[in-house]
C-alpha cells in the first residue's frame, strides 16, 4: 500500500449512540465540505471528487441507516474503501439528479 494510502479501519468510525447524537452537525459539515469536490455536468449529472472523509461518513451513514453492526462493516469498508484516492488518482462519483419525474421515467 502506497504510504500516502489512507482506508477507513472499524476503530475510525463513532460509537452509534455518538453518531446518532452529533449526525445532524456532521451531516451539515459534510455538505459544506463536498461543495468544493463538486463538478456540475450538465443539468442533470454532478461528478463528486471523493476522499477518505467523504467515505468515512457514507460509511457511517450506511451503518447508521441500516443498522447492520459489525455483520454489516466488512461490506460496507470492502465497498468504500477501493473508492478513496490512492496516491495521486483522483475518484469520483457521478450522481445523476432528475426531480422531474417524467423525465425521470423516462
Amino acid at each position: 500500500m502506497p504510504k500516502d494510502q489512507k482506508i477507513i479501519q472499524k476503530s475510525d468510525l463513532l460509537a452509534p449512540d455518538v453518531y446518532e447524537k452529533n449526525r445532524r452537525q456532521m451531516r451539515k459539515e459534510l455538505v459544506e465540505f463536498k461543495k468544493d469536490r463538486r463538478v456540475p455536468l450538465g443539468p442533470y449529472a454532478t461528478f463528486y471528487f471523493e476522499c477518505y472523509e467523504t467515505m468515512l461518513a457514507q460509511v457511517q451513514e450506511m451503518l447508521h441507516i441500516e443498522k447492520g453492526g459489525d455483520e454489516q462493516l466488512n461490506d460496507e469498508l470492502t465497498a468504500y474503501n477501493p473508492l478513496i484516492p490512492n496516491g495521486k488518482e483522483l475518484v469520483s462519483t457521478l450522481m445523476f439528479e432528475i426531480d422531474n419525474p417524467v423525465i425521470r421515467a423516462t
